[in-house]
């Protein structure tokens, strides 16, 4: 059955946000907000691109006065003016990203019945606890548009999600051991155009990664622009 359009507000530079840190990101947190999110397995960035990432960080953080090695790097990250936060933001999800799409590691999502499996997690709580908008299952990440509803954290959301995909796909393969990568990329969806260029994104992803009809899982959903 097809969703009814989602509400969208964008991100209010007046209003309040909350820092969640963890991993080498911080997390911007604002009620109301709708989130672009990537999630992947645990196997899908070879050591040689886990490495240039740290060390595209270390060199961005140097350069503005930051050691990357200080225990509150990411308090003092939090004080630079919010160009320099999102340049941060775009620098490690553009390397991130462009990874992805090369299709590392064991690639389970990329059969059909497990990319169901985390297709149907992402709309479990749609309209309850969470508005699940355009999505697409790639074989080893998953980018996502969420919009958590009243009290619910999208860190929380987020863990539901991928605990209990995670012991599905590992009972499926007779597997244990980590499935998911814990540290999740989320960004909040700053305005309509925004919004847009990652519903685009999310459809073309596949084509992208050249990959063929049964090899992902794409769906899209629409939105209602909320008068400020």
């Amino acid at each position: 059955m097809p969703k009814t359009p989602i509400f969208f507000r964008g991100f209010d530079e007046q209003g309040a946000v909350r820092i969640y840190n963890h991993g080498i990101l911080p997390h911007w947190r604002q009620a109301g907000c709708t989130y672009f999110v990537t999630f992947r397995l645990a196997d899908s960035l070879p050591e040689h691109v886990v490495l240039a990432l740290e060390e595209q960080r270390t060199l961005w953080l140097r350069a503005r006065g930051i050691k990357p090695d200080d225990p509150n790097w990411k308090h003092l990250l939090a004080k630079l003016p919010p160009e320099e936060r999102r340049l941060y933001e775009q620098l490690i999800g553009r390397l991130l990203n462009v990874s992805l799409d090369g299709c590392h590691g064991s690639c389970v999502l990329r059969e059909p019945r497990i990319a169901d499996q985390v297709a149907s997690a992402l709309d479990f709580f749609h309209g309850s606890r969470v508005w699940t908008g355009d999505f697409v299952v790639m074989p080893n990440h998953v980018h996502a548009l969420l919009t958590p509803i009243g009290g619910f954290e999208l860190e929380d959301l987020l863990h539901s999600i991928k605990s209990y995909t995670a012991n599905e796909i590992n009972r499926a393969f007779g597997r244990l051991g980590h499935l998911w990568q814990r540290e999740s990329y989320d960004h909040i969806v700053r305005d309509s155009q925004q919004l847009q260029a990652y519903q685009e994104y999310i459809a073309a992803n596949p084509a992208k990664a050249k990959l063929h009809v049964g090899e992902y899982f794409l769906a899209k959903a629409e939105y209602k622009v909320q008068e400020s």
